[in-house]
């Protein structure tokens, strides 16, 4: 343990990083709704209580999951929920501050803030905890690698497999900057220029073999997230107040820290490598890519590792500390950013308190269809509500997990719970839909009213395209 750890400073900063998990009834967060959802169903499979699903064994992209699994029958479902994302927040945001600080976090003014809004961004309101998890555990491998002697650098390799059990995409890449760093310890400075120079070569490389190989989702605009910044903007445009702040800030910062260091100097820095190349992958990675031993396509790629690209980025600024005026626009964007999360986490859960009255309607365990898009710039924070609003009294017939092929618990067709094919739970999700024989009873939970702000309920029929129902008076 280092000299700087003191539990004076480790606990307060810990309860301002959590703070957000307990501010409200619930956590929103798109992605959590199923996994918790998910989890209930994984208790029922385990009671034979769930005829047509499973749990396949796989072996990454589960870690999360098994820990709600664990929680939800010994604390219930909001125990559970705020158990698994306050210790994944805590692994998370600790292991961006050490990674950043290299092990001795003492400018907290750069680091508070910037870690909150990266610890509440848009990884963590999409929910992909898994991936989450993952990168927060690869930020403990890689801050222990780039401190540490090779003893240390061995001894901490087992966290590797621990991440991988959360997610790969992270221990893909924090073993590509491993590999990257002890390479570069054993070359001349001018090799190192040159190393680079391979590293991004790589990258490209990696960008055709996968547009070539399979069908993805790429654009120029991913050179937009290479800062890290983009995880601040969440529910709509009130939130590129504090982006922009968050931006002027650390572009300051980053001119005093060239300026440090010289321009000429700068492409030799080891912390600005490591940038340069997870930037160059967020921008040359594809966005989408669909990997042919899935349903569905992994997405999100680029705003995935724009959160690994913001902690790099941060892990070469954190030496210069920040002036009175850029510790006042840091703060203030932090301030913003979380006043405008509280204020839409509440909207939120004022809705999902509605559609758990929409469901009082509904007799119990029936199969129930939630058509519940609101808009937003990336996705529609309410999307998922109808799962955790599910558990106990009715089955999420769309759940997107089971049909991916991409999760713990999957579906046999025919099974009466939960489509098994994806193709009609994105029809579900894009609202065009059209109810089947096979379907019935079903029943829709749908915004309506004038301003489409409320929630309501209706059995479906053979052949309704549920999208009629979207926004109906």
């Amino acid at each position: 343990m280092h000299a700087w750890f003191s539990w004076k400073i480790a606990l307060p900063v810990s309860f301002l990083l959590l703070l957000p998990c307990f501010w409200q009834s619930r956590i929103q967060s798109i992605d959590l709704s199923s996994h918790i959802y998910n989890a209930w169903l994984a208790s029922l499979i385990a009671k034979s209580q769930a005829p047509g699903l499973w749990i396949a064994h796989q072996s990454n992209n589960v870690l999360f999951d098994l820990l709600l699994a664990w929680l939800f029958p010994h604390f219930g479902a909001a125990a559970a929920q705020r158990i698994a994302v306050g210790a994944a927040v805590l692994i998370f945001s600790w292991g961006a501050i050490l990674l950043i600080s290299r092990g001795r976090p003492t400018n907290w003014w750069f680091l508070l803030p910037s870690v909150a809004v990266f610890s509440y961004g848009f990884i963590f309101h999409a929910g992909f905890f898994n991936f989450y998890l993952g990168l927060g555990i690869s930020f403990w491998y890689l801050a222990f690698f780039l401190s540490g002697g090779w003893l240390v650098r061995c001894l901490v390799t087992p966290l590797l497999l621990l991440a991988w059990v959360a997610h790969p995409l992270p221990v893909v890449w924090a073993i590509g900057l491993a590999v990257y760093i002890a390479v570069a310890e054993c070359l001349p400075a001018q090799g190192r220029v040159i190393l680079l120079a391979a590293g991004l070569l790589a990258l490209l490389e990696a960008h055709f073999l996968l547009v070539t190989r399979y069908q993805t989702l790429w654009s120029l605009d991913q050179t937009w997230y290479t800062t890290g910044a983009k995880q601040l903007i969440l529910f709509g445009r009130a939130y590129e107040i504090p982006y922009w702040l968050f931006l002027a800030a650390w572009a300051m910062l980053f001119w005093r820290r060239v300026a440090a260091c010289g321009w000429r100097d700068l492409p030799l820095d080891m912390r600005f490598q490591l940038w340069l190349l997870t930037a160059a992958a967020v921008a040359m990675i594809p966005a989408d890519i669909a990997f042919t031993q899935f349903e569905s396509p992994f997405d999100f790629v680029s705003l995935r590792l724009s959160l690994a690209a913001g902690v790099m980025l941060g892990a070469f600024l954190v030496d210069v500390q920040p002036k009175n005026y850029e510790k006042l626009v840091l703060s203030l964007s932090a301030l913003i950013f979380f006043g405008l999360v509280f204020r839409d986490a509440g909207k939120l859960n004022r809705m999902e308190d509605q559609v758990d009255a929409a469901l009082a309607q509904v007799p119990a365990n029936s199969r129930v269809i939630g058509l519940l898009r609101t808009p937003s710039i990336d996705f529609s924070p309410g999307e998922h509500q109808l799962d955790r609003a599910c558990i106990g009294r009715c089955f999420s017939y769309a759940n997107y997990e089971p049909s991916t092929g991409q999760f713990r618990v999957r579906a046999a067709p025919g099974n009466p719970i939960v489509m098994a094919d994806y193709a009609d739970v994105y029809a579900v999700e894009l609202g065009r839909y059209r109810v089947q024989a096979a379907d019935l009873p079903v029943f829709l939970i749908y915004l309506c009213g004038p301003d489409g702000q409320q929630v309501c309920s209706r059995e479906l029929h053979e052949g309704e395209a549920i999208g009629r129902f979207a926004h109906a008076h």
